[in-house]
């Protein structure tokens, strides 16, 4: 179920199948395509999306490392079977809208962008509460019980929002640049990640930096800081496993994804991706974990044998979001084509693809009842869908 541009080599390891992509000083062209893209849809200069983007290096050892070993990977690229388009537009942000979610009752709409986090209501199609921040908006997340926004800042602060009574808390301390927030299943804790770019007076590099990843106690405000990981860019792939106990995140840019045991303080490295991975979600049962990277493929990893099950190849550019369904029956991604690709995850296969946006798809979530998906673009507006269940 993986990428037709790989192969499995003798003993496991990945490697490029032809000449589509050869291997430069500089990296590949597979590379230096996504970082193009990234550049031209994040406006960014392509110094700083090649770094992003990052170059995926053998690992020095093998220890902690889950690579597609032996077993069976499957390759779906088939054309979609339906496309669907909606008339619900919520207008009112001034910016790229950068976090959608839904409230557990369905009724409403969180959304975050520009400066702003904003409540609307599903019925009236109408902003009810508007949350305005001194810094641009990087990251936002909904608490399990749809009572708590965080919203994390480019000036390095998380604001804590109490949706009932208006209360804001803010959380201090991160060092750097926050890329991601998410709050565990019991609500308790809150994950971020950052990145602390390089000090390019005292002799750092453009490859320097470091990502760290705290975890809030949301009872004290009290952080807990994971080991940095030195030399590399934070990726925005941050996600919970259901249980609760380990965290998904992307250590750098190199294609890689840590799985990190909160009770063990163990971390295990899953290797796949050729290029920076974007975006995870877990299935709703815990078994699988789906990525999404800038090497244009999402992969489906088996959490009991930490292995790929499946690449999924979107041909849209670099996948900028994943999420599942409540059900677990239906993998919402988006790629820089401002399409939703909908796929059956148990299959493979695509079975819708959703038009509409005029720029890429940043952020996307389903409901609780998983009948609508809500999705934001860098076009500024947010889109609700009704897809139905796919056929079966």
């Amino acid at each position: 179920m993986f990428c037709s541009q790989s192969r499995l080599a003798p003993g496991g390891a990945w490697e490029a199948a032809g000449d589509e992509h050869p291997v430069t000083k500089d990296g590949s062209n597979a590379r230096k395509k996504a970082a193009r893209e990234l550049a031209a849809a994040e406006q960014i200069t392509y110094t700083e999306a090649l770094r992003r983007t990052g170059q995926r290096t053998p690992p020095a050892g093998q220890e902690g490392m889950a690579a597609a070993g032996t077993g069976r990977v499957t390759t779906r690229v088939t054309q979609p079977v339906a496309a669907l388009t909606t008339d619900v537009v919520l207008i009112g942000h001034t910016g790229p809208v950068t976090f959608v979610a839904l409230s557990p009752d369905g009724r409403t709409v969180a959304s975050s962008g520009d400066v702003s986090t904003r409540l609307w209501d599903v019925a009236t199609r109408q902003a009810t509460t508007v949350l305005t921040s001194e810094a641009e908006v990087t990251s936002a997340a909904l608490s399990p019980d749809g009572g708590t926004l965080a919203v994390a800042g480019a000036d390095g602060t998380v604001t804590l929002w109490a949706i009932a009574t208006g209360q804001i808390t803010t959380l201090t301390g991160c060092d750097g640049q926050l890329e991601a927030v998410t709050f565990s299943p019991d609500g308790r804790t809150l994950a971020s990640s950052e990145w602390q770019p390089p000090d390019l007076i005292h002799g750092g590099t453009q490859e320097g930096g470091a990502t760290t990843v705290r975890l809030w106690d949301l009872a004290t405000g009290q952080p807990a800081t994971l080991p940095s990981r030195q030399r590399c860019y934070a990726g925005k792939a941050l996600a919970f496993h259901p249980g609760g106990h380990i965290l998904a995140c992307s250590p750098g840019m190199d294609g890689t994804l840590q799985l990190l045991d909160l009770a063990t303080g163990q971390a295990t490295t899953l290797a796949g991706h050729t290029l920076g991975i974007e975006t995870a979600a877990f299935s709703p049962d815990g078994r699988t974990l789906a990525t999404g990277s800038c090497d244009a493929t999402i992969r489906l990893w088996d959490l009991a044998t930490r292995q790929t099950t499946t690449i999924l190849t979107p041909r849209g550019g670099y996948v900028a979001c994943v999420t599942v369904s409540p059900d677990g029956r239906t993998l919402a991604s988006a790629s820089l084509d401002r399409t939703v690709r909908l796929w059956d995850p148990a299959t493979g296969e695509p079975t819708a693809t959703l038009f509409g946006h005029a720029e890429f798809v940043t952020s996307a979530a389903f409901s609780t009842d998983g009948r609508t998906l809500a999705t934001g673009s860098r076009d500024g507006t947010v889109r609700l869908w009704t897809p139905g269940d796919p056929p079966h």
